[in-house]
């Protein structure tokens, strides 16, 4: 059996390249120094995924995927009150846990996805229109009624935007917060409190922010 068809080279091709895009990025990374990473022959990228573009899109879909998966949001309206504070709970923690609890390959794929903020590929339009439009739709419509009996379309987008904000911090910030902070155990360790905290101050931030649509702003 030839080395692009052993057992495990698919794999080893992957891990290898969470790991040098997440350091270089799309652009600067190539296959050859890939190849040396994953400890497999020049032409194994092509057998398995058709070249590096392809690659990428693969490692961009299994992070969205993984989101998509991880994360459990409710229907809009969904429940009483409390019911829906509980929902919103379990949200935040499961967010959380697919940022921070995953390791080393989780910490490479937020690192990845930051990369292609700043420079993005030829596959962000694609997957905003699969996976990140909707699900942003879908956090929007549960968050609305939070929010009062008739918040406008701005409130609700940005109330959204906060609360990804508020949990995606560490991922994204990470290197200053750690230097700033040596002191922190770090988000493998420390995700649970990060989470519980994240959801008392996004319930409160909502709370605050329905208190403007009482008082005749924001309103549709």
């Amino acid at each position: 059996m030839s080395q692009d068809h052993a057992p495990g080279t698919r794999q080893a091709i992957l891990a290898a390249a969470i790991g040098l895009f997440a350091e270089k990025g799309y652009r600067a990374a190539t296959v050859r120094e890939l190849c040396a990473r994953a400890g497999v022959n020049g032409s194994a990228v092509n057998y398995h995924f058709g070249g590096k573009e392809k690659l990428y899109g693969e490692i961009l879909r299994l992070l969205l995927e993984g989101l998509l998966a991880g994360v459990r949001l409710p229907a809009p309206g969904d429940g009483a009150s409390e019911p829906r504070e509980e929902a919103l709970r379990a949200f935040v923690a499961d967010y959380c846990r697919m940022l921070y609890g995953g390791g080393r390959v989780a910490a490479d794929l937020c690192r990845v996805f930051a990369r292609e903020m700043v420079s993005p590929s030829p596959f962000l339009d694609a997957l905003t229109a699969q996976c990140l439009r909707p699900a942003t739709l879908a956090l929007t419509d549960f968050l609305r009624p939070f929010l009062g009996p008739d918040p406008s379309a701005a409130l609700v987008r940005d109330a959204a935007a906060f609360a990804i904000g508020t949990m995606s911090y560490f991922a994204y910030n990470n290197e200053a917060f750690r230097r700033i902070f040596p002191e922190h155990p770090g988000m493998e360790a420390a995700w649970e409190e990060t989470a519980a905290r994240a959801f008392a101050f996004i319930a409160g931030g909502l709370s605050r922010l329905a208190a403007t649509v009482d008082a005749g702003e924001g309103r549709s």
